[in-house]
């Protein structure tokens, strides 16, 4: 009895040993990857800036065409990079979202900074105030146009309208589309999971994690994302709740 029981006690011990170094192993590698982050963020904030300020002294207007595609194209890392941390985590609880004031004109700049392509023709967004984090829903709207621009690059709408839910709850709802074909009606849910994509996106890049922090990050917030398909293409929504 005395060896099972001196076996089981280091049975035991192995036991936590190994939890232990899984655990260090896990801490490790986000370790790594927000240190990575960090490191291409730098240099893409550098050329983001360098490109701005070569803009302003450009003349030619083709010459000013390229700088904005640089501008774009560092944006694109700098947003793939940022999915690609939060993806890491092994609990999305530890993204940080701070819902406070968000007003109607700060999401029509969300939508004019986003689309740098000038896709959307008129922006209007209904006078309100919303719950939402800032710094979360931008990053929201940036991945709609990221993946519209990604496989549909078409023109784009933006419509918003007030909705009431069941109770008094009342909800900002901006609805954003284009005319890209949008996706097969059966995978309309499955484009919101990890590492999801729609099987019409061919070779073109992308991780699909872009769909599935914006869900994330929107619930948190106390609003909704959803997708369907119309007039030809895919129409991403927000709910946004009133304040």
């Amino acid at each position: 009895f005395g060896a099972f029981t001196e076996s089981f006690d280091i049975m035991r011990e192995e036991l936590k040993a190994s939890k232990l170094r899984e655990a260090e192993a896990v801490n490790a590698r986000k370790e790594l990857v927000a240190q990575l982050s960090h490191d291409i963020k730098t240099p893409v904030t550098s050329i983001k800036a360098m490109a701005e300020v070569m803009e302003l002294s450009a003349h030619d207007e083709e010459e000013k065409k390229t700088i904005r595609s640089i501008n774009a194209k560092a944006d694109q890392i700098d947003s793939l990079v940022s999915n690609l941390f939060h993806a890491t985590l092994e609990e999305l609880e530890h993204l940080e979202v701070n819902p406070g004031e968000v007003t109607s004109k700060d999401i029509e700049h969300f939508i004019f900074e986003a689309d740098y392509k000038k896709k959307v023709s008129e922006i209007k967004i209904e006078e309100v105030v919303v719950s939402a984090d800032p710094l979360r829903l931008n990053q929201v709207v940036n991945n709609i146009f990221a993946n519209s621009y990604k496989y549909a690059d078409t023109e784009m709408t933006v419509s918003s309208h007030i909705e009431k839910s069941v109770g008094n709850a009342r909800f900002l709802v901006v609805e954003i589309g284009d005319h890209g074909g949008g996706v097969p009606e059966s995978e309309i849910e499955t484009i919101f999971g990890k590492y999801k994509r729609g099987s019409n996106a061919g070779e073109k890049d992308g991780a699909g994690l872009g769909l599935y922090i914006s869900r994330y990050l929107m619930e948190k917030m106390g609003g909704e994302i959803t997708a369907a398909n119309k007039d030809g293409g895919l129409a991403v929504t927000l709910r946004l709740r009133l304040l």
